[in-house]
């Protein structure tokens, strides 16, 4: 039997418990595209930023009355502060993923030491897929990135296939693999209300989310690269974390009524990851019970 302590059904109902890891062995290592731009253009990790703007981070949480629950940090994993990544808290328990990065695989490990055994679900056992490509946009619909690179088809039709037994409403979307995951060009903000690098989606896919009722607000090509602007964190109740560097994505978000938090994170954003990529949420209040 599958204890329930942690669930979620959505990425925006009210978040009450996170997964974070703290960055005590973070480094920026050349396996993607943003880090390798910021180290060819000579950048270097600021480590007394970086453990500021991870402070800021909880802080933000915290003040929004998300309980922090923290993975232990290992000096061969240099991206577990990522955890978005190796697993996926889901309405039916927890999925352990599976990684595709050599760096990465490791991390199954410590995240099988979180979760009380009867706590996981699914394992994922074939192919590849990672947790910033799995998007459980509201009860019964439920988006997957595939871009060959991180989550391959096959990793997406496995985990697709356990929704689509229960009911939902589920989609591929593909898109380029320098993108590392679908959270860098598309982030739900509040119900039915996303943030996307729109010109990087097919049409197919924006098609998709317009006959699902999901309003996209634009960002382009450089905001999600350069800035990892798509890359936030919705927290329920018209609220939002968004990197401070992230200005006029920012205020786009509070046009539309949306309280934003916005710690420095730039130290994170510059080696390929934000807010979203650092947080997997364990606990959210159903849309159903809204």
């Amino acid at each position: 039997m599958v204890a329930n302590r942690w669930f979620i059904d959505s990425e925006t109902g009210e978040l009450a418990d996170v997964l974070l890891c703290p960055p005590e062995y973070y480094q920026w290592i050349p396996s993607n595209d943003i880090a390798i731009q910021t180290m060819a253009n000579g950048g270097t990790i600021d480590r007394t930023a970086l453990t500021e703007q991870f402070g800021e981070l909880v802080s933000s949480l915290k003040g929004a009355d998300v309980s922090c629950h923290f993975l232990k940090p290992h000096p061969d994993m240099p991206y577990q502060v990522y955890t978005r990544d190796s697993s996926q808290t889901t309405p039916f328990g927890t999925v352990v993923t599976r990684l595709m990065r050599k760096e990465r695989v490791a991390e199954e490990g410590e995240i099988r030491s979180f979760y009380a055994p009867d706590e996981i679900w699914k394992s994922c056992t074939k192919g590849h897929i990672e947790g910033g490509d799995i998007h459980i946009i509201r009860p019964g619909l439920l988006a997957v990135g595939v871009s060959g690179g991180r989550t391959d088809e096959a990793g997406a039709a496995e985990f697709i296939s356990w929704f689509e037994e229960a009911g939902w409403t589920c989609r591929m979307i593909r898109f380029p693999e320098h993108f590392l995951h679908l959270d860098v060009i598309f982030t739900m903000v509040a119900e039915n209300l996303a943030i996307a690098a729109v010109d990087c989606l097919a049409d197919e896919d924006l098609d998709w989310f317009k006959a699902n009722g999901i309003r996209l607000l634009p960002v382009t090509y450089k905001e999600a690269m350069r800035d990892m602007g798509c890359n936030v964190l919705a927290l329920g109740k018209d609220r939002v974390i968004s990197p401070h560097h992230s200005t006029r994505i920012n205020s786009v978000l509070r046009a539309e009524g949306l309280t934003v938090f916005d710690p420095k994170l730039d130290q994170f954003s510059r080696g390929g990851g934000s807010v979203h990529c650092m947080t997997m949420p364990l606990r959210r209040k159903s849309l159903l019970s809204a």
